[in-house]
């Protein structure tokens, strides 16, 4: 079940102040530190709300979109000053994230710009881009495709939706790999618990390989050998316990790389899955300005529809992605 809630007036009061406070003193949201800028003691409604929304994001539905948040007052009373409007919205939405999790800024910073770089992810002559710089669609997947780093939810904020398309999607692989597990044969389960090697991507804004670093650690000698270490398997379960990681593209550019076939097997258990999720799709529609989607990145996966930026009079689709721990935060 999807569940969607309105920011309570005075936790919006408390972040559009803050936010606006930061953004007057010339703080970009990377300079901005919680407990130095940020009065913490004023932030006590979002404190309270963060832990009700870590809550529902672990125990409970899993996956959240979040309404309300007055991006009249972060834009100083004109939403056509995009300038302002994106950097409190950037200050903002770190705010929010910080009081659910925290904000995991090691791969790509705390926040990503998901905009259209014009580079197409699906070009296989392309290396090392991510869909979150195409406009092109992308399947189901999870996100994080190091072996050595998990994220525990994905966020994503909207301050500009597309001209046409980019609807946004979330299924509960949870009940996917359930359905799954009573139609398929143990043979076949085994394809999405075994450990699969997944493609590389190399830290940073994603848009392909642009120093020498990256050139001769994706090089055709030593690329393979980092595929073939970066193997886990699609879903791990233990006891009561289930983790998804998931993102097919990875999977079959993976073995492409290594010049590996994927296994005719594992080509059907992923169609399967595939199929499973679409019957579990429970979100379908694009974001608007100022909303906020969160999901747990280990129970559901999420897809975004291919979009257009075909409208001059409009400003090109431009969301935040946030990544967030959040087991640890009651600790």
């Amino acid at each position: 079940k999807f569940v969607t809630v309105e920011i309570p007036p005075e936790v919006n009061k408390e972040v559009v102040e803050t936010a606006l406070k930061c953004y007057e003193k010339g703080l970009l949201v990377d300079d901005t530190v919680l407990g130095t800028h940020v009065d913490m003691e004023k932030c006590g409604n979002l404190k309270v709300y963060g832990s009700y929304l870590r809550k529902r994001l672990l125990h409970q539905t899993g996956a959240i979109v979040l309404n309300g948040l007055d991006m009249k007052a972060l834009a100083g009373g004109d939403e056509n000053n995009l300038e302002q409007l994106t950097e409190c919205s950037r200050i903002a939405y770190y705010l929010i994230s910080s009081h659910i999790g925290y904000v995991d800024a090691g791969a790509r910073g705390r926040l990503f710009d998901v905009k259209s770089a014009n580079i197409d992810a699906m070009d296989k002559k392309k290396d090392n881009v991510l869909f979150s710089v195409s406009d092109t669609e992308c399947s189901w997947h999870t996100d994080g495709a190091s072996k050595d780093r998990v994220y525990d939810v994905v966020g994503l904020m909207c301050i500009s939706p597309a001209a046409i398309g980019g609807e946004f999607q979330v299924a509960n692989a949870c009940n996917a790999f359930n359905r799954l597990g009573l139609a398929l044969p143990k043979f076949m389960m085994y394809e999405l618990t075994r450990p699969i090697p997944r493609d590389v991507l190399e830290n940073g804004k994603g848009k392909g390989v642009q120093d020498l670093v990256s050139a001769l650690s994706r090089s055709p000698k030593v690329l393979p050998m980092r595929i073939r270490y970066n193997s886990y398997p699609i879903f791990v379960a233990k006891g009561d316990r289930l983790r998804c990681r998931y993102m097919r593209h990875w999977i079959e550019t993976g073995h492409e790389k290594t010049n590996w076939k994927v296994p005719t097997m594992l080509r059907v258990a992923m169609d399967l899955f595939d199929d499973a999720l679409d019957k579990e799709c429970c979100f379908d529609r694009a974001l608007s300005r100022g909303q906020i989607i969160m999901s747990n990145n280990s129970l559901t996966v999420h897809a975004r529809k291919a979009f257009q930026n075909n409208d001059p009079t409009l400003p090109p689709r431009h969301l935040l992605r946030a990544w967030l721990q959040i087991q640890k935060a009651d600790l």
